[in-house]
């Protein structure tokens, strides 16, 4: 059964497991935010450095212009990172987002082996960037994303499996959705009560974080040695607990990290037409969560 479930959510997500940008999996030409008001103006609009210094594959230009459509609808000031991380690089930047890097050898090769995507200096400018008072969003999705950010991760506390997951809706109601005041009602979004990841990897989280979607009973993770390498065979792990999305604050700043990337883009497959994301079924609060997620990382003091 689990075997069958997890066909059922790779065929989803092998729509993002090509590699290159010329690709039919391509951002939605015809994607429009629901936000219409901004928290922010031009005068406060905190800066949020989107990485693609590191081979990225989702970048502003590329899968994740959606998500930098989100951002922008609510005021942020959204530019590309397109170098090395280090304290200057990082030094006028509120926010940073480091979604599914990648070393440059697995760029275009995925069959492995896989080496992290930053080296041991810009995991330690950025941990320091962090504890003075930045605030990073990382994100990294199935194998071979997350070997590819294990470092920056486990700097932070973070451990993940490094395989696949199948897609999980979080909700109040099965009590797999935390609460944070990242949930909170506001005049603009409402409270959140359900939000869709559509696969992925898992991860623990560090005991001073704060589980947002924690994975619900009986699920496991696959791991395969390469990514959508899976049958009968394939070694699995329970995942039971763990996390597909969790918050940290460490000394002055925050840290948000998920498993998951498509939940906060919307994708589309060209030979088909299918979208997928902050469009899919049962994703309609996502781009709220997105935004409070957001917020919550901006307003460090509060």
């Amino acid at each position: 059964m689990l075997f069958r479930c997890v066909l059922v959510s790779l065929f989803v997500i092998a729509l993002a497991g090509c590699v290159g940008d010329n690709l039919p999996q391509q951002p939605d030409p015809d994607f429009k935010p629901q936000n219409s008001y901004a928290r922010f103006d031009i005068a406060q609009a905190p800066v949020v450095l989107i990485d693609q210094a590191h081979y990225n594959f989702h970048t502003i230009n590329t899968r994740y212009r959606p998500f930098a459509q989100v951002l922008q609808s609510d005021g942020y000031n959204v530019k590309a990172n397109k170098q090395q991380f280090s304290s200057k690089s990082l030094a006028k930047a509120d926010i940073l987002v480091i979604a599914n890097a990648l070393h440059k050898d697995n760029s275009r090769n995925w069959d492995g082996p896989f080496y992290s995507a930053f080296t041991p200096e810009e995991v330690k400018a950025v941990k320091a960037w962090v504890s003075q008072g930045g605030a990073l969003l990382l994100i990294a999705d199935h194998i071979p994303f997350p070997k590819a950010a294990e470092q920056i991760a486990s700097a932070f506390g973070f451990e993940f499996a490094n395989g696949h997951v199948q897609e999980v809706t979080f909700s109040t109601q099965n009590k797999t959705l935390s609460h944070h005041v990242i949930l909170n009602s506001t005049a603009r979004t409402g409270q959140i009560t359900q939000v869709k990841s559509l696969g992925g990897d898992a991860f623990k989280a560090p005991e001073a974080a704060i589980n947002l979607l924690q994975i619900p009973k009986g699920m496991k993770a696959v791991l395969p040695d390469k990514p959508f390498a899976v049958n009968e065979k394939t070694p699995q792990i329970s995942i039971e607990g763990w996390s597909q999305g969790a918050v940290l604050e460490i000394e002055r700043g925050r840290v948000a990290v998920f498993a998951e990337a498509s939940m906060f883009t919307s994708q589309v497959y060209i030979p088909t037409g299918q979208k997928l994301g902050l469009v899919s079924p049962g994703a309609e609060q996502n781009e709220r969560f997105l935004l409070n997620v957001m917020y919550w990382l901006a307003n460090k003091g509060s």
